[in-house]
C-alpha cells in the first residue's frame, strides 16, 4: 500500500511487487581448449635396388700331364713277342675345370618401424575477458540518527 501523501510505500510491503525482470549484465571469458590433431608430415622411402659387381676370384685347379720317356734297352727278344706288330696305348689325361655356381644368401634384413615421440610445444593464445565497471552515480541522502 502506498502512502499518497508522501509517495512512499510502507516497509512491510512485499518487494516482489516490482517488475520480475531485473536488468542484468552477463560477463563472459574465452577459455583456451588446446589439443592436437594428426596430419601427414611427410614420408620416408626405403628402396632396394640391385647392382652388379664384377669380382675376381682365384681358384686353384689341377691337371695331369703326360711325360713320355724313351728308355734305351739293348736286349734280344725271344720268340718275337710283340715284335713288328702295330700297337697303340691310350692314356686318358684329366684336368680340373672351374665351375661357377651361384646361390642366394640372405645377408641383412632392414626392419622398418614407427614410434611415437611425444614432445611439448608452448603455444601462446590471446584470450578475451569481459570486465564490468560499476559507476555508482546515485545520490543518497544521509539519514539523520533518530
Amino acid at each position: 500500500m502506498v502512502d499518497e501523501k508522501h509517495g512512499e510505500r510502507p516497509l512491510e510491503d512485499d518487494p516482489s511487487d516490482l517488475s520480475s525482470e531485473e536488468p542484468n549484465i552477463r560477463r563472459s571469458e574465452e577459455e583456451a581448449r588446446v589439443g592436437a590433431r594428426q596430419r601427414e608430415a611427410g614420408s620416408m622411402n626405403v628402396k632396394k635396388t640391385v647392382r652388379t659387381e664384377r669380382e675376381e676370384i682365384r681358384v686353384p685347379k689341377r691337371r695331369e700331364e703326360v711325360d713320355v720317356e724313351q728308355v734305351p734297352i739293348d736286349r734280344e727278344v725271344s720268340g718275337g713277342e710283340g715284335a713288328f706288330e702295330d700297337e697303340e696305348v691310350v692314356i686318358q689325361v684329366f684336368e680340373e675345370e672351374v665351375v661357377v655356381s651361384k646361390r642366394v644368401v640372405l645377408k641383412e634384413e632392414v626392419r622398418i618401424r614407427k614410434e611415437v615421440v611425444e614432445e611439448m610445444e608452448v603455444v601462446e593464445v590471446d584470450l578475451r575477458k569481459e570486465e564490468i565497471e560499476i559507476d555508482d552515480q546515485t545520490e543518497r541522502e544521509e539519514q539523520l540518527p533518530d
